[in-house]
């Protein structure tokens, strides 16, 4: 058909599928074409419908050229200018939603003198700045849907009325509403003639009556417009398409899961709804013993009842319009319904019967045809968590891509998974699909859509912060954070290899929260002062670079931090002058401005603190600067001119940013991961419905109180809500899925493993299936999934369960676990003791020895690893701090140093609050780092001036409390440091001179080693009292409760291995250590003892690098200590509220041994406590302790 004959008319095309719509209408616009350099008008509701029908289009089209797909709205007001003229209609609307807001935060202040804005009045009694602008806001979005749902109440207001229209006739507004009409009023009133004709209901009715009245248009309407994938349209837009198409063709392809009429149909609950209401209303003619409701509700699909109302009142309105014979003439062809099965489809499986069971219409009475052994077109996945839901769905891609769940193949951009709140699971989905690299076939491509500005730049999260600077903290961590976003570090010269060292000098200088004393002051903590904040520590910094480890002279304000220096000295000017511009703009941002000046403000922000380094950088800051030019032109357009605080620039600057454009991408190739949004019934081979909670689906959305809309009989079919959008767009996907629907939510609880019910939406699925295939189909459709990914029943044959993850496999086959001794049946038990005798559990060489000699023999024995060997196949060396290390934490030294597993966090704790008061690790670190600077030539006469020195130094370097507390502290301090130094200077008097260091060499077993001890052991002392070692610590060693001070032999492991590898060598050493407590003087061990003593216990390292040994030292002494009281082990292993748990010192021991039982269910914590764990409280036992002058009885001992 040439171009010149498109003939005008309404046509409505219905298809469940919308491949077979997306076909026709592509298949229509072809052979239909328009002229040359004419465009295609194509009106959609979604992002992801946008992208899809571009891809149809040139999938049969070969390209998809002059064809502009655009959202209703834009497209209504470009046909109302072309209606009735560009001079007499505004490019963009006066009372749209943004200029409305500015006009609301002009108009509303004026008025809440007034009695009738009491209501209102109440509301911005509250002290946050911008409390007006959120209220004018939420108004402004109320104005916009009255605008487009009720135009009828406004033409009332405007006209004076205070009525409201429904149904039934019309109601006078209450009382407390009245401020509403006389609102909207007043906002009229501040239009001219001019804008007053230009809004958007004066508009609707112009522009009607111009296309009703045939006279000519003021310019050309698009010849063609087509309405792709909408199962809802407000009532202006349909009444807009029906009075366009005596001018355009009009073409809708509508999605409609019913071929035959449903539009009589609705659930039992709305049924139940009527009949109630009819009763309160005592109308005799609808009594409950009377209403029919086979007609209405069991003669149709439960599942089309329950979730297609919005589609529905849709379809009802349709027919107002659709005139289906003129639809067939204009066409000429032979039907507008294409409801056809699809070739070659297995109509049998359970997906297929029920979307064909929606289509045809079939109640709950017709029966459905039995299902073959094995279908899994609908599965549901129960976990425990959103993390677990994700690791789940993982490995069930994985195996879909292996083997699909259907006829066709399957591939990642086939797969869409839907869940409630994608900015919520986002990290955890980055977490688990970013885990692997593509070079693992484990890899899958995934995109994550619909998030918004702030969830995908930083560099935007950055500017939310820096709007909030007057009001924030400004912490450590923060500043970090800042300084890793790639944008602000590129302004300031920072690259990604600078910034751990520069977040280390931060640490290092005091850096704890607050720009300044002035910005400290803004917050109402002027008290503080200058001390660990950003102003001091960059101080710190520029004086160490300055003069080093100089000593400052008195009066200086702070201390040098000597650790700049260098070529990275400069890394220190760039955080001043990133401290500079956070100063400058918190100065400027506490003065209030008008948007204009804010804009011209934040701008100066974005180009003083931030440089693209790539597009997205770009983009996010093209983003901000459009939303400051809305924001602008939405203010002069209201003509709001009043200087506003920082608070309310924030929110109207980040309120910008959220509206949505079509641009955003969607199915970029891979997985694609979306929020559940309305009129997205594309179809994909795979639809996943992830977090499908009890009471997060369908989503809570309460509306405003004034909101009229929603009070008892003001509803009208069109009408949007979340909960129906929801249960529509659960229709939705259940239709749109080709292959497979998989449903998945959190059914167990992390705590107690109790069960959780699934959304409402989930269950009348599962109760449909139930209903239609026999009891307890959908349980059997349904996987429970263990807590943890690595859990046993992974890898048991027959538990249904199976994982891609070979890591687990892996640690299950051949790290160190334990047949469970828990009553598992006796076949697992043997498996597991084969598959140890197999692998691991075998001697690899002539090196097995006593330590395997024990293992893999009886029930409960671990699993061996080979013995430990270095990289160049000869036995490691180890110095005694190793060993030391490993007595103090035997299981984590084992995923330390054979397994390289570091479950600690190695990243230096980021301090952000100010110390409130000196004890516990904050002391024992700051009496550490002193002890170990003692000068050697200090004197009993140089101690005071010494500790004043010390303690001067921990002050200007913001290392104590600020104010009183820091003086009291500094007090002290200076005790605790005199009386040891005194302590420690006197037992250096018997033994003046320094002797040579000890070597130490001790192999295991002499013969054939597997392990070296090689050290050297320095500070050895001689003099008339013998050879002796000197030793400071910050801990308390001995517990001075008891009537004898005795020393604590967990805090004296390294010098007990000091004392054993001395004598070990025939150099046997007195050893003194000075605690923060007690002096604690051990006497020189005999050589033989010793050196039987040191091949235990490197016969114990060697075991201990072949299975976490179930040997924590605070446990083991206990139990030497009485052995008969199960509860002390019970408490000194999982702590109570007096003592920590000696499992929380060490996660590897924790994760290995969740509790006490499981410990000793080993059946080697005896053998080897009193192997290594004995000795050591004897030679503890045979200590002398005296107790400092002063000193405290012990707390919890560090």
């Amino acid at each position: 058909m040439p171009a010149a004959s498109i003939s005008p008319g309404f046509i409505a095309l219905h298809s469940h599928r919308a491949e077979a719509l997306a076909d026709v209408l592509t298949g229509w616009l072809r052979e239909h074409p328009l002229a040359p350099l004419e465009s295609e008008v194509v009106l959609v509701q979604s992002n992801g419908m946008s992208e899809w029908i571009k891809i149809e289009l040139a999938r049969q089209g070969r390209v998809c050229a002059a064809t502009r797909v655009e959202l209703p709205s834009r497209f209504l007001w470009r046909t109302y200018r072309q209606v009735l003229g560009a001079h007499n209609v505004p490019p963009d609307s006066p009372l749209d939603k943004l200029p409305m807001t500015w006009r609301l935060m002009a108009l509303l202040p004026g008025c809440l003198h007034e009695p009738v804005f009491k209501p209102v009045a109440g509301f911005l009694k509250g002290d946050e700045p911008d409390r007006l602008l959120q209220l004018t806001s939420r108004l402004a979005d109320l104005f916009d849907q009255y605008q487009i749902y009720r135009p009828d109440w406004l033409q009332d207001w405007a006209a004076g009325l205070n009525v409201l229209r429904h149904a039934a006739g019309q109601d006078e507004l209450a009382e407390d509403q009245l401020w509403q009409a006389e609102l909207w009023r007043r906002v009229l009133a501040t239009l001219d003639e001019t804008e007053r004709q230009a809004t958007r209901p004066a508009l609707h009715a112009r522009a009607l009556a111009h296309l009703q009245s045939g006279q000519p248009l003021a310019s050309a309407v698009a010849r063609r417009v087509s309405v792709f994938g909408m199962s809802h349209m407000p009532g202006q837009l349909l009444e807009m398409l029906a009075a366009l198409a005596a001018h355009s063709q009009v073409l809708l392809a509508v999605p409609n899961p019913c071929q035959y009429h449903w539009g009589d149909i609705i659930d039992g609950r709305e049924a139940l709804q009527n009949q109630r209401r009819y009763q309160r209303q005592g109308d005799k003619t609808h009594a409950l013993a009377e209403v029919n409701l086979a007609q209405m509700h069991l003669h149709a699909p439960t599942l089309l009842a329950a979730w297609g109302r919005q589609g529905r009142d849709f379809i009802r309105q349709l027919d107002a319009f659709d005139d289906l014979q003129a639809a067939l003439a204009l066409t000429q062809l032979k039907r507008l319904d294409f409801f056809d099965d699809v070739p070659g489809e297995d109509g049998t499986r359970l997906l297929a019967q029920l979307q064909r069971r929606i289509r045809d219409l079939e109640p709950a009475s017709s029966p459905a045809q039995p299902l073959a052994a094995g279908d899994a077109s609908v599965v549901f996945r129960v976990a425990h968590s959103p993390v677990r839901e994700l690791e789940v769905l993982h490995d069930q891609l994985l195996q879909w891509f292996h083997t699909p769940p259907g006829r066709q193949a399957l591939s990642p951009r086939d797969v869409v998974v839907m869940v409630p709140d994608i900015e919520t699971l986002a990290p955890a989905i980055r977490a688990v699909f970013g885990q692997y690299k593509r070079s693992d076939a484990r890899f899958i491509p995934y995109d994550i859509a619909d998030l918004g500005a702030q969830a995908i730049s930083p560099l935007i999260h950055a500017v939310e912060w820096l709007l909030a600077l007057p009001q924030q903290r400004s912490r450590m961590s923060e500043l970090v954070e800042l300084l890793e976003v790639p944008a602000l570090a590129a302004r300031f010269g920072l690259k990604d290899e600078h910034l751990p060292t520069l977040t280390r000098w931060m640490a290092g200088s005091g850096i704890r929260w607050g720009l300044s004393s002035e910005h400290r002051e803004g917050l109402g903590l002027g008290v503080c002062g200058e001390d660990n904040s950003a102003l001091f520590g960059v101080q710190r910094m520029l004086m160490g670079y300055a003069c080093g480890a100089d000593p400052v002279p008195e009066g200086e304000g702070v201390a040098p931090y000597p650790e700049v220096g260098g070529l990275d000295a400069e890394l220190a000017g760039s955080l001043a002058h990133l401290l500079q511009a956070l100063m400058d703009w918190w100065q400027t941002s506490a003065q209030d401005a008008t948007p204009q000046q804010w804009a011209e403000r934040g701008r100066a922000l974005l180009a003083a603190l931030f440089k693209a380094r790539d597009d997205n950088d770009r983009n996010a800051l093209a983003a901000l600067d459009q939303a400051l030019t809305d924001w602008v032109q939405a203010s002069a357009q209201a003509g709001f001119d009043q200087a506003v605080p920082l608070a309310v620039a924030r929110s109207a600057w980040l309120e910008a940013l959220k509206t949505p454009r079509l641009e955003q991408r969607f199915r970029a190739g891979g997985v694609t991961f979306c929020t559940l949004m309305p009129m997205r019934a594309i179809p994909f081979q795979a639809v996943c419905l992830l977090g499908m909670n009890d009471g997060d689906y369908p989503r809570r959305s309460p509306r405003a109180d004034f909101d009229l809309m929603v009070q008892t009989g003001m509803a009208r079919p069109g009408d949007r809500s979340r909960q129906g959008d929801d249960r529509q767009l659960m229709l939705e996907a259940l239709l749109s899925a080709r292959q497979v629907l998989y449903v998945s939510w959190s059914g167990r609880s992390v705590r107690d493993n109790s069960d959780q019910p699934p959304s409402v939406l989930v269950s009348q699925l599962r109760d449909e299936i139930d209903l239609l295939w026999g009891k307890d189909t959908a349980k059997d459709l349904t996987t429970v999934h263990p807590l943890q990914p690595f859990s046993r029943t992974y890898f048991e044959a027959g538990s249904g369960l199976q994982t891609y993850a070979r890591e687990w496999r892996d640690a299950q086959d051949g790290s160190p676990r334990f047949a469970r001794d828990d009553g598992v049946e006796k076949a697992r038990d043997e498996a597991s003791r084969k598959a140890c005798d197999d692998g691991w559990g075998k001697a690899s060489d002539g090196h097995a020895g006593a330590s395997s000699s024990r293992g893999a023999q009886r029930r409960g024995d671990p699993c061996l690893l080979p013995p430990l060997m270095a990289a160049n196949d000869q036995p490691p060396v180890i110095s005694l701090a190793q060993l030391t290390r490993f007595l103090r934490r035997p299981a984590g030294a084992f995923f330390r140093e054979r397994l390289q597993v570091h479950l600690e966090d190695e990243r230096s704790e980021l301090h952000d609050e100010e110390l409130f008061g000196l004890g516990g690790l904050d002391l024992h670190q700051l009496l550490d780092h002193e002890l170990q600077q003692v000068p050697a030539d200090l004197s009993q006469g140089d101690v005071p001036a010494h500790v004043r020195r010390v303690v001067r130094h921990l002050r200007l370097a913001g290392a104590l409390p600020l104010a009183g507390v820091g003086t009291l502290e500094a007090q002290n301090l200076t005790h605790i440091l005199q009386t040891q130094l005194s302590a420690a200077l006197r037992e250096r008097e018997a033994c003046p001179d320094a002797a040579e260091r000890v070597l130490v060499d001790v192999a295991h077993p002499p013969s054939n080693p597997m392990v070296h001890l090689q050290d050297a052991l320095g500070g050895v002392m001689t003099g008339e009292g013998g050879a002796m070692v000197l030793g400071l610590r910050a801990s308390q060693l001995a517990h001075l409760k008891s009537k004898t001070p005795q020393a604590d032999p967990e805090k004296l492991i390294d010098i007990w291995l000091l004392s054993l590898a001395s004598a070990a060598m025939d150099q046997p050493l007195r050893c003194v250590v000075v605690g923060r407590n007690a002096v604690v003087r051990v006497p020189p061990q005999d050589p033989d003892a010793a050196r039987a003593q040191l091949q235990v216990l490197l016969d114990t390292w060697v075991e201990g690098m072949r299975w976490p040994l179930p040997l924590p030292p605070g446990v083991a002494l206990q139990w030497l200590k009485d052995k008969d009281n199960a509860n002390a082990l019970a408490d000194a292993y999982e702590g109570n509220e007096f003592k920590r748990a000696e499992k929380g010192k060490d996660p590897a021991l924790a994760r290995t041994y969740p509790s006490i039982e499981a410990l000793l269910a080993t059946g080697e914590f005896e053998r080897l406590a009193e192997a290594v764990y004995a000795p050591l409280k004897a030679w503890a036992a045979a200590a002398q302790v005296e107790a400092l002058p002063g000193a405290e009885p012990e707390e919890e001992l560090t």
